[in-house]
């Protein structure tokens, strides 16, 4: 079973700035052949327990995809590192210019939950929660980011 994830937020960012910074972001963490390697927050869904968020790091790579210059997306995908019950996760991270100063950046792919039959049934029943939950935290992280180094480069 394959599950797909698509989260957006608006940046106050141009849509080029904001993909060569997340462009950046992974190389600054490791090269394009190994992967950078990051940590990803996990916030539980609050009836599991309320304001826990756990983390694990993941195996990272990111490259430009195809498309127009200034306006290709990066295809991102991660594996965890070490063993636990996280899946890997394929997809892009795409921004469109809303206006000449905003862009709506999204966050697009999938993952396969790893333990057969079991594992199916918990993505259902709470795992889903907790995916959604990591591409927010990631995207919300993204945004902080983006625009603060924006926010900075304007100042004279």
């Amino acid at each position: 079973m394959v599950r797909r994830l698509t989260r957006s937020a608006t940046i106050k960012a141009p849509s080029s700035f904001a993909l060569a910074y997340a462009h950046t972001y992974f190389l600054e963490r490791g090269s394009h052949v190994n992967g950078a390697e990051l940590a990803l927050r996990f916030p539980l869904p609050h009836f599991i327990f309320e304001g826990l968020t756990l983390e694990k790091r993941v195996k990272v790579r990111v490259k430009y995809g195809a498309g127009n210059t200034g306006s290709r997306p990066l295809t991102i995908a991660w594996q965890p590192v070490g063993k636990g019950p996280l899946p890997g996760f394929d997809g892009t991270l795409a921004a469109t210019a809303e206006t000449e100063t905003t862009c709506r950046l999204t966050i697009e792919g999938s993952y396969t939950p790893p333990g057969g039959i079991a594992g199916a049934v918990f993505d259902h029943l709470i795992g889903v929660r907790i995916a959604n939950a990591t591409i927010a935290a990631l995207l919300q992280q993204f945004q902080q980011a983006i625009e603060a180094d924006y926010a900075a480069r304007l100042v004279p």
